[in-house]
């Protein structure tokens, strides 16, 4: 600590050292050791008061405290090869003396380039520059799961044939879009995706601050006491508040005892499989077609759907809503099971 202290003292002490320039890579630059498609974003000078064969890591922090603001920070950028000494691409083991020219490059060229055919067709609702908004089937996997074989199956994996590059030379591309959070597999709907590093860093930090607004539909097994509620109840020991609200009341022939609840879910929090555990565990009503709590199969899959997210754009300072319908598959379900009951009841 008593190291950060000091180090963040002489950078702000300190006469400034850090040059702005834009160094878009081309042949002559490319032999200086920037990358293709990357630009040079900051220039720093080692000062005397260094002393020769410090690591580069800990010399980061104190050039550029904002954009290094730790020591794995800095590990981090030169594990990614995004600092240069003296023209050549430096690692964590690499040791710096005063006069070292230091420069900071960025990728401005997005990659995008995916090989073979999409696995699968993505629906893309909204789409600029920075970010879009993208439709993920039931079924499909988010990520895939580390060592796994269903990668090419993945939303990670069709983004990348179904949405545009940003345009050559806007700062902090990426390689490919990043999706923002996650859908379990067996839930559909909206999911929130980055195209540069500044809308990813931005988007996750509103997530992370519960400034993304998301509202799911589900249909419930049983009936739910009460027409709106909040639920705050933990899970696996950390905070997790769900609010909820009936749309709407079925009968059911053998589903639920006889009873469906449409409900409209609006989670604070995003802890694993939170609105599943909540429906079933706090409200007693789990939703349909999720037997891993408690919820009855009725050849639909599961009845739980992200309809609608509302985030402020990192780039644009204006509100993003976004709104689908509910799946047919859900009206499909309370139409089949009223007419049922309805039979054996009229």
């Amino acid at each position: 600590m008593l190291f950060s202290l000091f180090s963040l003292h002489a950078a702000l002490t300190r006469p400034p050292i850090v040059g702005r320039q834009r160094i878009v890579c081309s042949e002559s630059a490319s032999s200086r050791g920037v990358r293709p498609g990357h630009e040079i974003f900051a220039s720093l000078l080692v000062p005397s008061d260094i002393p020769p064969g410090t690591p580069l890591p800990s010399v980061l922090p104190q050039l550029d405290p904002v954009t290094f603001p730790s020591m794995s920070r800095a590990r981090k950028h030169c594990r990614r090869g995004s600092v240069l000494v003296n023209g050549r691409e430096a690692r964590c083991l690499s040791i710096v003396a005063p006069g070292d020219a230091i420069e900071l490059q960025q990728r401005v060229a997005p990659g995008f380039t995916p090989r073979g055919r999409p696995p699968f067709n993505v629906t893309v609702l909204l789409e600029d520059d920075f970010l879009a908004v993208v439709l993920k089937p039931a079924g499909v996997v988010t990520h895939p799961p580390p060592g796994g074989a269903t990668g090419s199956r993945s939303m990670r994996t069709a983004v990348m044939h179904a949405l545009t590059p940003p345009p050559v030379g806007t700062a902090g591309a990426l390689y490919r879009p990043h999706i923002v959070h996650r859908l379990d597999k067996p839930t559909s709907g909206l999911l929130l995706c980055a195209k540069t590093k500044p809308c990813l860093v931005a988007l996750s930090r509103a997530f992370a601050e519960r400034n993304v607004r998301k509202t799911y539909s589900a249909v419930v097994l049983g009936h739910v006491d009460g027409e709106s509620g909040v639920i705050t109840e933990p899970l696996d020991g950390k905070n997790a508040v769900t609010r909820w609200r009936v749309t709407g009341r079925h009968r059911s022939l053998k589903l639920g005892s006889g009873h469906l609840t449409s409900l409209a879910l609006y989670p604070h929090t995003g802890r694993t499989h939170q609105l599943r555990r909540h429906c079933a565990e706090q409200l007693g009503c789990p939703i349909v077609g999720d037997g891993a709590y408690g919820g009855a199969d009725a050849d639909c899959g599961l009845l739980l759907a992200a309809l609608a997210l509302d985030f402020e754009h990192p780039e644009k300072a204006s509100r993003v809503q976004v709104e689908i319908d509910e799946p047919s598959k859900f009206e499909s379900l309370r139409r089949r099971e009223h007419l049922r009951w309805q039979l054996l009841h009229d």
